[in-house]
């Protein structure tokens, strides 16, 4: 035993040497090889040798004839995709496109070979081969991302907390639309934006058919993320909506649900030609509105047509967009909107509850809406049908969980029991959010209002809204806007509405001071329920006074004893 590991650094050696190559005692060298090989001379295939590819020439002269080298030897990756794309299939070989021996000379691009493709069917055909190259859309990509640079000469003026506005680590539409105007304000001509789109695609996988228009612009397969890169007062990468730049196109799979193919109307009652359309065409339908509209400034100035505000194609009514929404249909043309409302207190709270047709189309009856809302992180969403089907198993508004007496309107008892048993099921990141919202649209938003700046105009009362309100339910292919008593204000704990911001409330007033100390037997429960939120004063001034009361006998009796 002993003399076996005396030999065996011996015999370890002598297995090493048995299992390697030949040509690692005698390779042949490439110089060698271009001793009678002059004509490649110019030889560049990375690091390779003559030997890594024509490996049975172990000496010299080798044999009369080598055999034919096989590339994928090398290159698997690409040998993989190789084999199951249509240039495979097409007996396209590696040399059609790769000189071999000078794998830079003659580089060959896919127009080299398919010079007639005209993409004659390809919508927006520069604006696509210019940002796009052919294996994006003709080669399956891992993964994807958009890259916007933005470069501004104004250093100070852009920084990560004046972009993020509601700080939830992702620029959407309307902060998009944000930066746009300041910079257009503000550093007019000393910026630049730049978009690259990037994917992990290998142009050995050219398929056979290239990639359907949805898969970008509806299923989002590819360019389902984006990052904005700024340079400014500092260097800094945010998150941002991969759709500001690659917007939805109409899919004709589920044209069928939106509002036009629930109501039957076929595209060839639009389209009727291969023209672009205009109002024409929805003022068929559309007569009683285009009436009111025809005489807004919108109209008259011919700043804008229907389809500017509206798509024809979208699932979704108007009255089930949310605020955020709704306001990304004006800030498309108006991107300056928060900047002009600076004088707003609070404006992006304003703008994340409101819609501009709130104050800008008096006529339009407004109401306050209710609905659930998620909470994941920074991250907010309104549950959808499909959240309360997963949640329920069934259509919510069917079951006895929401209505309990059947009366089609919502009182704080039935919203207390189904919050609690909705929290229960999902977890306790749900609350009700709350917004002001347009239920009844009249097509007049001509009143700019910018001189009036009324807050009281919903900071009262007699605000319009608390006559009007509704729990946004979703059910499936639709909302349904189930009405709510006024009451629910008051009644439901504030833990419940941790998004509700109580716009009528004011201070208590001597009135109901006095009412108090006059209240006669029986009256008590209507005060207090009318009284809502009011009580805190009422509780404040009634503490207020009891402390004066006993400063005031601490004073006395001080006098008192001094005598």
């Amino acid at each position: 035993m002993m003399r076996f590991l005396n030999y065996k650094y011996d015999i370890l050696f002598f297995l090493i040497l048995l299992f390697l190559p030949m040509s690692v005692f005698g390779a042949v060298s490439s110089d060698e090889c271009l001793g009678c090989h002059d004509g490649f001379k110019g030889f560049v295939h990375g690091g390779t040798t003559c030997v890594d590819c024509h490996n049975d020439a172990v000496s010299l002269p080798h044999g009369e004839k080598l055999k034919k080298p096989s590339c994928n030897a090398c290159h698997v990756k690409a040998s993989k995709h190789y084999t199951v794309s249509i240039h495979k299939a097409s007996k396209v070989e590696c040399k059609s496109c790769h000189t071999t021996h000078a794998i830079d000379k003659d580089k060959k691009s896919c127009t080299d070979c398919h010079k007639k493709v005209d993409h004659r069917s390809l919508p927006s055909k520069e604006k696509h081969l210019e940002k796009l190259t052919c294996h994006v859309c003709h080669s399956p990509a891992k993964t994807s991302v958009i890259k916007v640079n933005l470069l501004v000469k104004n250093k100070g003026l852009i920084s990560r907390e004046s972009i993020d506005l509601d700080r939830n680590n992702k620029i959407d539409m309307g902060e998009w639309d944000n930066i746009q105007a300041l910079l257009q304000k503000k550093s007019k001509g000393a910026y630049s934006i730049n978009k690259t789109y990037i994917t992990d695609s290998d142009v050995h996988g050219i398929m056979k058919k290239p990639l359907l228009c949805k898969a970008c612009h509806i299923d989002r397969q590819l360019f389902d993320k984006a990052k904005l890169h700024v340079n400014g007062i500092a260097k800094f990468e945010i998150p941002i909506d991969p759709s500001i730049f690659i917007p939805e196109i109409p899919s004709i799979e589920s044209y069928g649900k939106t509002v036009h193919g629930r109501k039957g109307v076929r595209c060839s009652d639009c389209h009727e030609s291969q023209k672009s359309m205009d109002d024409c065409v929805c003022i068929k339908c559309h007569k009683d509105i285009h009436k009111i509209y025809k005489h807004t400034i919108h109209a008259q100035k011919g700043a804008t047509q229907c389809t500017d505000c509206h798509n024809p194609h979208r699932i979704q009514a108007y009255k089930e967009l949310t605020a955020k929404e709704r306001l990304a249909v004006c800030s498309r043309c108006h991107k300056d909107y928060l900047e002009a409302h600076r004088w707003l207190p609070n404006t992006t709270l304003h703008f994340n509850h409101l819609e501009c047709s709130t104050c800008h189309s008096p006529e339009s009856a407004k109401s306050m809406v209710f609905y659930l809302n998620a909470r994941n992180g920074n991250q907010e969403e309104i549950l959808s049908y499909k959240n309360l089907e997963n949640i329920f198993g069934k259509n919510v508004r069917t079951t006895p969980l929401i209505d309990k007496n059947r009366d089609d309107v919502i009182d704080s008892r039935e919203l207390t029991d189904f919050f609690t048993e909705i929290r229960k099921r999902h977890g306790g990141n749900v609350f009700i959010g709350s917004s002001i919202l347009v239920t009844r649209v009249y097509h007049d938003y001509s009143v700019k209002r910018q001189k009036e700046r009324v807050c009281g105009t919903c900071h009262s009362e007699t605000a319009p809204f608390y006559e009007s309100m509704f729990f946004i339910l979703p059910e499936n292919g639709h909302h349904a806007y189930i009405p709510v008593k006024g009451t629910i204000l008051s009644a439901i704990p504030a833990s419940v509405f941790i998004d509700v911001s109580l716009l009528g409330e004011q201070k208590a007033t001597w009135t109901d001071v006095r009412r108090f100390f006059f209240l006669k037997q029986g009256d008590f429960a209507r005060y207090a329920g009318e009284l809502g939120f009011k009580w805190i004063d009422l509780i404040g001034i009634g503490l207020s006074c009891i402390i004066l009361f006993f400063v005031f006998i601490h004073i006395l009796a001080r006098l008192l004893v001094k005598r």
